[in-house]
């Protein structure tokens, strides 16, 4: 990696958030320990690219729109000449956190670059980081937004949420780097600006800088129980206990879904949209805190900061607008002090005609801000083309009990725990709870434990009609503790609301690309997409509120609870070090944080050569791969470079929709429409029909290489040298992974 494009990226990521710590302070005033400063950064991007998202539809390139980080970076500056003598006191009162906050960004930053160079290729066969790397390429060519779709050349991409790719694409120009070395910049940075944040709102939480590591180390580091599934039958699963695991399964607890946890995502360093918008949805609890405690000043970030959700991680809008809105109706201001100092849940009577007069003033308030962020993402919303399916209903019960629990299970004792100690305080209240958990536990424990579904021969997925029941319970208590506790313990019963009510909504509906329609249970894919995007709402926000109230607690709860969390804890660091093991190949290969390490050299050269030499709006034709391309070494150019090609992976390239139509029929006929058109143009002997093909596509280059000539044949290079203008060569006479790119006519 070029030593000069590191040194710009980490300096303009990290002098963010003291760029921004001027305006931080006043949104937040007292309410972090670190004056706002490590959420400053998130504020920071996000301004940044939410004026370039609004810029860019005006119709300015994103090359242009880089240099806006200067416009809150000037108004940081003057702020900071104006509060100097309160920034100088505050770096003063608040120095421990500011060091700590700091040095905890810098060490998790190197810590993640260090590990991306072990395994640094976006190669097609590596997860789904070439979508994601070919869409940074393309936005940070982009003329205007909507940008041009990589995978459809010709077509501009309108079904796809492209919000942290363009924060990406703007850091890229910014720095005057490529695709090629700031994805795995972006795969450092994601995670320090999430442990950084969530130190930060874990301190303010809990009023100790030990509850920000507490809280970031449960939430961010820890994973399931799922390799107690593993154990249990190694050979299917081919590991060897306890540590030799398949990482990837870690993340698939619950049968025909995915269950990804942060660490995970981490690791897998697929900047997908979920992964971007952790950093947004921290900032967003961040706010959400905030206003809880009467920061007016957070209103309006807090709703630019949703619609940079919507735009970023469509899924998560409606979970974090109700911890918002609720966060705006439960305001400290309405209510009077409370007489405990540590906990803050003693019961209190409420200033009722204070509260009549001004809740439906603050619903209508948390309306606004829930419609503004709609308001913010107008652009893209106007724009969005999805043949997705739409919300429907999904056949009871869904989900397994004993896998639900090994995803779920620490976060109910967790919760419950908390519960016990601050919302049932009363004797009788308390032997109440208790007896219902005990009757709870009875239940569960009558399971089948011992032949779980995935031991038995030939098994029949069957879910458990315990499952519903316990989200329901787990969401009553919390809301018994929105109306009975006060502040920050309150405030945790907020976040757990928007976790519960994401995780409700997960079990009972299905959404997206997988699954048939009109099979109703959840016997295949289905679930994926739903149970994946609304669970991870669910592990924040809810992670974030039973860690806090776990460090509040902690000392009051009994032996067993405490020996329960002993046993499951190594579980759980052992699923997390899977994928770090996994995904780093058990550090047997340094790769130097090159995006292209898996291109052979003369591919590197015709990459760098194309990115170079094709100006915006121009677009290039390569192989397709007939059975289909998904997860393979096809469509490498458009990968590397972000230059459309004419039709990229055949299921991804649907998911993008390249027809624009929002029709899942017609999406499907542009795809295979695509798909046969590059084949004629390799195949055809018809000269005109080439041209046809290539002035349709305004295809600027073409490309015959190795994957050309074995999908095409090798004649297919003398045809092309025959019609077509040789612009270079790359690699060796002997090389069978050498390259020719021939210029269209015209051009």
């Amino acid at each position: 990696m070029p030593v000069l494009n590191f040194c710009c990226w980490l300096a303009l990521v990290w002098g963010a958030g003291w760029l921004f710590w001027p305006q931080a302070r006043r949104i937040f005033g007292d309410t972090l320990p670190d004056g706002g400063l490590a959420v400053g950064r998130v504020l920071f991007l996000a301004f940044w690219t939410l004026s370039a998202f609004w810029v860019g539809h005006a119709g300015v390139s994103t090359r242009l729109t880089a240099l806006l980080w200067l416009l809150p970076a000037a108004t940081g500056i003057r702020f900071a000449l104006q509060d100097r003598a309160e920034l100088r006191n505050d770096l003063r009162t608040k120095r421990r956190a500011i060091v700590t906050s700091e040095a905890v960004f810098l060490l998790v930053f190197f810590g993640f670059f260090a590990l991306r160079g072990f395994w640094s290729d976006t190669n097609g066969d590596n997860g789904e980081k070439s979508m994601d790397s070919a869409l940074i390429g393309s936005i940070a060519r982009a003329e205007k937004l909507p940008p041009p779709n990589p995978y459809a050349a010709g077509a501009n991409l309108r079904g796809y949420y492209y919000f942290g790719h363009l924060e990406t694409a703007l850091l890229t120009n910014a720095t005057g780097t490529t695709n090629r070395w700031s994805y795995n910049l972006m795969c450092a940075t994601l995670p320090a600006l999430c442990f950084s944040t969530l130190f930060s709102l874990g301190a303010a939480l809990t009023r100790r800088l030990s509850g920000g590591f507490f809280v970031a180390g449960a939430v961010l580091c820890l994973g399931t129980l799922q390799p107690i599934i593993q154990w249990m039958n190694p050979t299917k699963f081919r590991t060897s206990p306890p540590f030799k695991l398949d990482f990837f399964v870690t993340s698939r607890v619950i049968p025909f879904t995915i269950n990804e946890f942060p660490w995970f995502t981490f690791n897998q360093s697929d900047l997908h949209a979920h992964y971007f918008d952790f950093i947004f949805a921290l900032a967003t609890m961040c706010l959400a805190y905030a206003i809880f405690r009467g920061q007016k000043a957070a209103l309006i970030p807090a709703a630019l900061v949703l619609g940079a959700q919507v735009m970023t991680n469509t899924w998560d809008y409606p979970a974090y607008g109700v911890v918002l809105g609720l966060s705006v109706l439960a305001a400290t201001s309405l209510l009077r002090p409370k007489t405990d100092p540590t906990l803050e849940t003693q019961p209190a009577k409420l200033e009722k005609p204070a509260i009549r007069q001004q809740w439906p003033v603050r619903a209508l308030l948390g309306l606004a801000i829930v419609l503004a962020a709609l308001i913010v993402a107008a652009p893209y919303l106007l724009n969005l083309k999805t043949a997705a399916n739409r919300p429907k209903l999904l056949h009871q019960p869904a989900s397994s009990l004993r896998e639900w629990l090994f995803l779920w299970g620490p976060f109910v004792m967790a919760w419950f725990a908390f519960a016990a100690y601050t919302i049932f305080k009363t004797p009788k209240s308390r032997t109440i709870f208790y007896s219902f958990c005990g009757g709870l536990a009875i239940a569960v424990l009558s399971q089948a434990w011992m032949t779980p579904w995935f031991v038995v021969s030939d098994p029949i997925y069957t879910g458990s009609p315990l499952v519903l029941p316990l989200i329901l319970i787990s969401l009553a208590i919390s809301i018994a503790g929105a109306f009975r506790l006060r502040g920050r313990t309150q405030f945790l019963c907020l976040l757990a609301i928007g976790g519960l009510v994401a995780l409700l909504w997960s079990e009972v509906t299905w959404a997206g690309f997988l699954g048939d329609p009109n099979t109703p249970g959840p016997q295949d894919a289905k679930r994926q997409d739903t149970v994946f995007k609304f669970g991870l709402q669910t592990w924040m926000l809810w992670g974030v509120a039973a860690s806090a109230g776990a460090f509040l607690t902690l000392r009051k709860w009994p032996e067993m609870l405490k020996s329960a969390f002993v046993l499951m804890l190594p579980v759980m660091v052992i699923a997390s070090m899977a994928p770090v093991l996994g995904r780093a190949r058990d550090f047997s290969r340094w790769d130097g944080w090159d995006g292209w390490a898996h291109m052979a050299p003369p591919e590197k050269e015709a990459a760098a050569w194309l990115q170079a030499h094709t100006p915006p709006g121009q677009n290039l034709i390569e192989a397709e791969n007939q059975p289909g391309g998904d997860y393979t070494v096809y469509t490498r150019f458009a990968h590397a470079t972000g230059i459309p090609t004419l039709i990229g992976p055949q299921a991804h390239s649907f998911q993008w929709s390249p027809a624009n139509s929002g029709d899942a029929a017609k999406e499907w006929d542009e795809v295979f429409r695509r798909k046969n058109d590059v084949r004629t143009f390799y195949m055809s002997p018809d000269i005109l029909t080439r041209k046809e093909i290539l002035s349709k596509y305004k295809v600027r280059y073409i490309v015959c290489g190795e994957l050309e000539r074995a999908e095409y044949g090798d004649a297919v290079v003398d045809t092309l040298r025959a019609t077509y203008r040789q612009e270079v060569r790359f690699g060796a006479h002997d090389d069978p992974r050498q390259v020719w790119i021939f210029a269209a006519p015209g051009t």
